[in-house]
């Protein structure tokens, strides 16, 4: 390359909503239009631009003259979204079809002899994308359209490099070297070879050298590598290859020396085992959309990755900017690249996402971060019947082979996770809320994931012992909204949920919160809307980590991905907001998401006084070292310490069985405590957990006459040893305890007592009066993994519970709810039902659940004025765990109190 002119800039920008342009000749000139920045994304103009579609065009004069003879000008792009047609002094120069790709257009022949030269660009973006690679633009988020990448011109020979890879060979101490021509030379043409460390601060002359000759428009060739540093997270190392030809064109590539692979359901990083510790990354930011503000930006959020542990980003269905890749080669990030989906499988979709799969292996090929390319997420595109479709089976298997002839130096997920036909990553996308659903987790963990890894592979295909990794997987914690409304200078566009109808339920919208928060009384549970997204981000945190810590203790997992890096739009379920701030100190994230962590397995949480805890401690230890050093732990408030030297091999999971041993100490109510401890490595290292734990006595003192309804001959036995007394009749009774709504319930509402009915069955309850309930979403959800449950700390005084709720309420987590606002349920098809909001403007809610921004919400514990009695409606799980957790009876005796 000669010469290079940047085309940023000011540009003349107009829509063409009646697609009259080319017919009124805006190819010569646009008549009118407003002034645009390019790169240039339209819907961050807002107004009427923010959901328009279709055709809008381009404009730019520049000054440049014809190049001299055997010289050629081609105008570049490095993606215009989608369709792009091109012309130069009003003579038609080309097309390209694409949103993510780069294309380059020669127009040597359409340059006048002014020197003033009119560049003109027709973008046409479909509202009906359903057969574009789009990736989640406006089906989940805001919409792209545009040429939203950079714009140049470049003054080439006619004979130039069009592209240079390289193939590492670090078995071998050698690069293959691809140089590619803009065309096969007349005769053979010699190149000049030279390599050198990247960036190249030396003084020294410390290049590399060699001669070839390039005969053909492909040409491949060795180069040694003898001595060269590999490229990994922790020593990013790479090197600079520029080519030179006799003409003095010249071109370079900088790439890394690293081999990726598998053996034996074992991912390897330069021969050493790799332990991903990812998260997905939808690379949408919150003024640009779709494009990285600047450099700083990009640096600032991988440095930030790395801080929280994080050593990989799995770029969710989007081909990622350029200047991110390097960055990531730069400062050793790992990356999971995937291309956009479409929608619709037809044999037009089918090429238009192959063509950008393609383009994307070719102009991202150099980068040493990447190591893993998708082909499908989740069947999208393939349209959710790739277990029972062999033609489908049979492209996803072709397409592997291809994309692995094309590129055999990196790793291949066919479907990420989901059902596989042929991979070199088997991926789990499984969502679990904790600690609601520990048991469940733990099951899925063991009896799917790493259990049977058959059962995640269409029948036909075989698993070859790829290696296991759960790529999605997280919890939802609100965002600071005020910081949101400084920063936007008001309500950001998107509270306003920008997807389309399949994602415009009432939890994915901000907007939803406005109304709800005091609709449904969480003005009682928390002083402002600040307060509760503070104590969401509380349950995110312990959520989050407790979801790892049981990844971390199982040895047959190669990694894990969280579902994610940032915020997007109403997605909140980042490690940083949308603003890029965190949500966590970092250093808390190291906790459970480094390298060397400590897990312990506590035999009980919540116990009484006297009980003797036993605590299990899994060491994971991923960094090729065996450790010594010194366990510390302790529970402040009490005098239960102790400390232990410990001896970790270099494996990645180290099991201490029994390796603390404790009496429950005596409280005289129940209380809240800390587990702390930590692991004081010999070298220097430390890393330290902190588990939550609660101790409490037996209640004793329940001093109440109470009617049993419905109750079974072990619970009224259990509430008689807490105090209570069990009686006859309702006349004599001071509180009805009822498992379900029987006369004697309603009698009791007749004549002024209090009534607990403990719905914890939901709909299995065969009396219920006329209550109903919604089924929380049992196993695998990801809509339940967007939940939060409250309550209101006020009415239950003493009694330990935080407000977000916490591990002191494991086991008694409801499975089910009283709805207050309309819900689906799913079956042979969708049944639609009514929530009851009336509950909530007649009650007092005490408890409830909610998912994303305070949608679908109902009552897991309400208190009801009927006739002239008091109701309290619970579907805790009181009555099942009554003799084997200890809050339940003390959240009882709250109530009764």
């Amino acid at each position: 390359m000669e010469k290079k002119i940047d085309l940023n800039g000011v540009w003349k920008f107009n829509k063409d909503p009646a697609q009259t342009g080319e017919r009124e000749s805006w190819q010569e000139g646009l008549p009118q239009g407003m002034e645009v920045t390019v790169p240039h994304i339209w819907q961050t103009e807002g107004g009427s631009l923010l959901h328009y579609t279709g055709m809008a065009w381009y404009e730019k004069e520049v000054s440049i003259d014809q190049p001299g003879t055997g010289k050629k000008i081609h105008l570049h792009f490095a993606a215009v979204d989608y369709e792009a047609m091109v012309w130069i002094n009003g003579k038609y120069a080309g097309s390209h079809e694409g949103g993510f790709t780069p294309f380059s257009i020669d127009i040597t022949d359409k340059l006048n002899e002014t020197g003033q030269q009119r560049i003109v660009v027709r973008v046409y973006d479909p509202q009906d994308n359903a057969e574009i690679p789009i990736g989640k633009q406006g089906s989940w988020y805001t919409r792209v359209s545009g040429i939203w990448q950079d714009v140049w011109l470049e003054i080439n020979e006619e004979l130039f490099i069009e592209s240079i890879h390289v193939t590492p060979d670090c078995d071998n101490e050698e690069a293959k070297v691809t140089v590619t021509l803009s065309e096969k030379p007349l005769e053979p043409v010699l190149a000049h070879i030279s390599c050198t460390p990247y960036p190249d601060d030396s003084d020294k002359d410390q290049a590399t050298r060699l001669e070839v000759t390039l005969p053909e428009k492909k040409n491949t060739f060795a180069f040694s590598m003898k001595g060269a540093e590999q490229w990994s997270p922790d020593h990013p190392a790479l090197y600079e290859i520029k080519a030179g030809i006799k003409n003095g064109e010249e071109d370079s590539a900088v790439f890394g020396m690293r081999h990726i692979s598998f053996s034996e359901g074992t991912l390897y990083l330069n021969g050493k085992p790799l332990y991903l510790r990812g998260a997905l990354d939808q690379a949408y930011y919150p003024d640009t959309i779709y494009s990285a503000p600047s450099d700083e930006y990009i640096i600032n959020e991988i440095k930030q990755a790395k801080k929280m542990g994080l050593n990989m980003l799995r770029k969710h269905i989007k081909i990622e900017l350029p200047r991110y890749l390097y960055w990531a080669d730069r400062l050793g990030m790992l990356i999971w690249a995937e291309p956009p989906n479409y929608i619709k499988w037809t044999k037009q979709g089918t090429k238009r996402f192959e063509q950008d799969l393609e383009a994307m292996i070719q102009r991202d090929y150099n980068h040493p971060s990447i190591i893993i390319w998708s082909l499908y997420n989740e069947e999208w595109g393939l349209e959710w019947t790739l277990s029972k479709d062999e033609e489908k089976q049979t492209h996803v298997e072709e397409l592997f082979d291809r994309v692995k002839q094309m590129d055999p130096s990196r790793l291949i997920c066919d479907n990420s996770g989901w059902i596989h036909v042929k991979t070199d990553i088997n991926d789990y996308h499984r969502y679990f809320t904790m600690p609601e659903q520990k048991e469940e987790w733990e099951k899925d963990l063991d009896t799917f994931i790493v259990g049977d890894k058959t059962l995640n592979f269409v029948d036909g295909f075989e698993s070859r012992q790829e290696p296991v990794i759960v790529s999605e997987f997280g919890m939802w914690g609100l965002p600071d909204v005020e910081k949101l409304f400084k920063h936007y200078g008001g309500e950001p566009w998107w509270f306003q949920n920008q997807g389309d109808e399949t994602h415009n339920e009432d939890y994915k919208s901000p907007k939803t919160a406005e109304v709800n928060f005091q609709r449904f009384q969480f003005d009682h549970m928390f002083k402002d809307f600040n307060e509760l997204t503070d104590v969401s981000r509380k349950r995110m945190f312990r959520g989050i980590k407790s979801l790892i810590q049981e990844m971390r203790k199982r040895k047959d997992l190669s990694g894990y991905v969280v579902t994610e890096f940032t915020d997007v739009e109403w997605e909140t379920n980042g490690w940083l907001d949308y603003l890029r701030q965190p949500k966590f100190k970092p250093e808390e994230m190291r906790t459970f998401n480094g390298e060397v962590i400590v897990v312990p397995e506590v035999s009980k949480r919540n116990a009484w006084c006297g009980d003797t805890l036993v605590i299990d401690l899994y060491f994971s230890n991923h960094s090729h070292h065996s450790l010594k050093g010194d366990v510390h732990w302790g529970i402040p408030g009490t005098d239960l310490k102790g400390s232990f030297p410990v001896h970790l091999n270099a494996e990645p999971v180290t099991e201490l069985k029994e390796a603390i041993r404790f009496s429950v100490p005596e409280v005289t109510g129940p209380e809240l405590k800390d587990l702390r401890l930590q692991f004081v490595e010999n070298g220097g290292n430390n890393c330290e957990v902190t588990e939550e734990l609660m101790f409490a006595p037996k209640v004793k003192n329940l001093s109440c006459r109470f009617y049993p309804a419905a109750l079974s001959s072990e619970t009224v036995q259990a509430f008689e040893q807490m105090g209570g007394t069990a009686v006859d009749s309702v006349s004599e009774a001071e509180v009805i305890l009822a498992a379900e709504w029987t006369p004697e319930a309603a009698q009791g509402t007749r004549e002024g007592k209090t009534v607990v009915f403990f719905a914890e069955q939901g709909d299995e309850i065969p009396n219920k009066g006329y209550y109903s309930f919604k089924q929380l979403p049992p196993g695998e959800s990801w809509q339940r993994s967007s939940s939060m449950q409250a309550v209101n700390k006020t009415f239950f005084g003493e009694v330990p519970i935080r407000k977000e709720l916490g591990w002191e309420m494991e086991g008694l987590y409801p499975d089910c709810i009283i709805p207050f606002t309309d819900y689906s349920k799913e079956g042979g098809r969708t049944v639609y039902l009514f929530g009851n909001p009336h509950y909530a403007e007649t009650s007092d809610i005490l408890g409830v659940y909610f998912e994303g921004w305070i949608g679908q919400v109902g009552g897991s514990f309400i208190k009801q004025s009927v006739g002239t009695g008091t109701v309290y409606v619970t579907t805790w799980k009181l009555l099942e765990n009554l003799t084997s957790q200890p809050l339940a009876g003390h959240i009882i005796k709250q109530v009764i109190d």
